[in-house]
């Protein structure tokens, strides 16, 4: 293989039986690479785009292989901001594809244990009692029936069963599999692993694992990441609880109900006691210190600092663990930087610690590995057709259809979920908005990379091991926000920390194998919720937002993470490792709230508009719903927030609960609520 002619070092990654990959001064060389290229103007499209393919393929592998066999050329003119001797950071990159038993690990799965000894050892029911009919007097298995168990659901199934009558049955559908903490994948294998969509090659975006973890969708403009296990996204989200800036709820979209943030702030006080929410400590690491800097070097700019807010444990001792809120034994958080790919110390409070204890305790039966497909609408109850996949180490998962029956049919699968569930379902007497896929938004969620930063950052996780290590910090720790500028301009900025299952990963293409001088930016805004969801030939969700790559949106944020990386001295990058697109973990929107049928798909209680006839009842001006069914969920928001939305998703499930067991016609089923 030739190299290129100028006198940099490069490094080779070989893995047996397999062409070399070699990267060479931040650019991916194919093997057989001569040093000539055909510019774009003369090839042939279908040319350029296998060439591009192949670019995307190779450029993947060499970060994959970063965390297999490694031989390293002239390591200490590629990676010149690693401190410490060669043989020391090999030694340390090579760690990192290695996984294994540790202490906190271990006292994890015995806190893990200890709590759910009262449910008889999981929260799962027996998958019996879903594919099998049980006696009942209804005409309809469930009373209540909640798909997802993201904050929406979790907290709607929590709300409902814990205000039932004697009598009645809710049950919770998850396609993930339900997590112990302590056995989350900690190295890349792991995570591809646990991939449920496939990334790569033949068949990219079909179902790989289906009660995977990790959810990755890939469309023409953007990826979304977002989580699928007993407990949806809070299993790997960054933990940050905020409140949106008053402004965002004057927005004309949004129902006159909730055109003031202040209706929203009992709840948003309920859900901050729920999950255990406190602000971190000022400075307790140093990409929180180098994120501070950045800020008071941006005072100028209208550049404010604080500590961010997290649904984390924390504890003065390691050894000994902490209650929760619902009694739940919980880990203080190591700092390890891990949140992203599960918290294999048992501090994150994910619904997992918290709302879903709530509501198995009040007689929910919740059932992971089963996948919702479409509804139907009966005569006074809905029909959900579903599969259940077996999930057995070591084995292909075994797929079983079947459907179940309920009065209260409640959509809590996220804003894709259930926006494509519903869009599937759609039939000539079962219509909705004509809104519904539209005003999607991805939050304005962007990931920017700082280099060569002049001051120490840290950002390697190390996972639930001891470590010399300076602490990490859990992902996220601070916000820098622009408070006095008008809505449209306003950023969220957070400082960011990589899973110890990508450090590789990152550490080659960024050029710094430690990640002691990266800064990894995630920032937040309003791109202009302009996204249109839509189904294929197969019925499986689309995405298209023309002009978003385009966009005076992207620009900004660029913008800022440019400017940010000025202030602490280093060079904005980002990554194309899946094309040159945005990345989103805060998909919203598709079900949008509105006054009525032509403004939204749901009114503010979350309730699903009725599209038959108009879209009216017998009175005039009294938008028609579907009785008993609702969307409660990120799905929900009709326009983007421009913070981490897991707060607000909350804050509107508590008061959609609320509403939804005072409604008349269900007075038979719940209790009536104390005022």
């Amino acid at each position: 293989m030739q190299k290129h002619s100028q006198p940099n070092a490069f490094i080779t990654f070989s893995t047996p039986g397999k062409p070399r990959v070699s990267v060479f001064s931040g650019q991916t060389i194919e093997p057989g690479f001569s040093g000539k290229r055909t510019t774009d103007a003369k090839r042939s499209p279908k040319r350029r785009t296998q060439q591009l393919n192949r670019r995307r393929v190779v450029k993947f592998a060499a970060a994959s292989l970063a965390i297999g066999q490694v031989s390293v050329l002239g390591a200490d003119a590629r990676f010149s901001n690693s401190s410490g001797q060669p043989g020391q950071r090999l030694g340390k990159v090579s760690g990192r594809r290695d996984t294994g038993p540790s202490i906190h690990k271990q006292r994890a799965m015995q806190d893990h244990q200890h709590n759910m000894a009262a449910f008889g050892g999981r929260l799962a029911a027996p998958v019996e009692r879903l594919l099998q009919p049980v006696p009942r007097k209804a005409p309809y298995q469930f009373d209540v029936l909640v798909v997802g168990s993201g904050y929406g659901a979790s907290i709607t199934a929590a709300r409902l069963a814990s205000s039932f009558r004697p009598g009645c049955r809710l049950g919770v559908l998850e396609r993930g599999k339900e997590w112990v903490p302590g056995t989350f994948p900690d190295n890349l294998p792991g995570v591809m692993e646990e991939s449920r969509l496939k990334l790569l090659g033949a068949g990219e975006g079909n179902l790989n694992n289906p009660t995977g973890l990790y959810n990755v969708q890939k469309f023409d403009e953007i990826t979304i990441l977002s989580g699928s296990g007993l407990g949806g996204s809070s299993l790997i989200n960054a933990n940050v609880a905020i409140r949106p800036d008053r402004e965002v709820f004057l927005q004309s979209v949004w129902p006159r109900a909730l055109r003031n943030r202040e209706y929203l702030d009992p709840y948003y006080a309920l859900a901050e006691y729920e999950l255990g929410i406190a602000s971190e400590n000022w400075d307790s690491t140093n990409k929180m210190r180098a994120q501070r800097l950045a800020a008071e070097r941006l005072s100028a700019c209208g550049a404010h600092f604080e500590p961010a807010k997290l649904t984390i444990a924390r504890s003065p001792r390691r050894d000994l663990p902490v209650l929760n809120r619902q009694g739940l034994r919980q880990r203080g958080c190591i700092d390890c930087g891990d949140c992203l790919t599960g918290c294999n110390v048992g501090a994150k409070s994910s619904l997992a610690q918290n709302y879903l204890p709530i509501a198995r305790r009040a007689g929910a039966e919740i059932f992971p590995q089963v996948t919702v497909n479409h509804i139907e609408k009966c005569q006074d109850f809905y029909r959900v057709h579903y599969t259940f996949y077996s999930a057995q180490k070591g084995k292909k998962p075994q797929a079983k259809h079947g459907f179940t029956t309920t009065r209260i049919l409640v959509l809590g699968a996220g804003s894709l979920g259930s926006s494509e569930i519903l869009m599937r379902s759609q039939a000539h007497k079962f219509a909705f908005s004509p809104r519904l896929g539209l005003s999607w938004t991805g939050n304005g969620d962007a990931l920017g990379f700082i280099r060569n930063c002049q001051v120490p950052t840290g950002v390697g996780g190390f996972s639930a091991y001891d470590s010399d290590r300076a602490p990490v910090g859990p992902t996220i720790q601070s916000n820098i926000t622009y408070p006095h500028r008008s809505l449209a301009g306003r950023v969220l900025i957070q400082d960011g920390a990589a899973a110890r299952a990508y450090c590789n990963a990152i550490g080659l293409l960024m050029r710094d194998l430690d990640l002691d001088r990266l800064q990894i930016l995630l920032g937040m805004g309003h791109d202009g919720a302009e996204g249109r969801l839509s189904l294929d030939g197969e019925g499986k969700i689309q995405l298209n937002w023309p002009g978003l790559l385009e966009s005076d949106y992207r620009r900004l944020i660029r913008g800022e993470f440019s400017r940010v990386g000025e202030a602490l001295g280093g060079k904005y990058e980002y990554l194309k490792i899946f094309g040159d697109k945005m990345i989103s973990v805060h998909p919203l929107g598709g079900c949008g709230m509105g006054e009525d049928l032509q403004r939204g798909v749901t009114n503010h209680k979350g309730q699903v508009y009725d599209g038959y006839l108009g879209g009216y009842e017998t009175l005039p001006g009294v938008p028609a719903v579907h009785e008993g069914l609702y969307v409660v969920d990120g799905a929900l928001l009709p326009t983007s927030i421009g913070c981490n939305p897991l707060l607000t998703i909350s804050a509107l499930a508590e008061r959609c609960s609320s509403h939804l067991i005072s409604e008349p016609s269900f007075a038979d089923l719940f209790w009536p609520q104390i005022q």
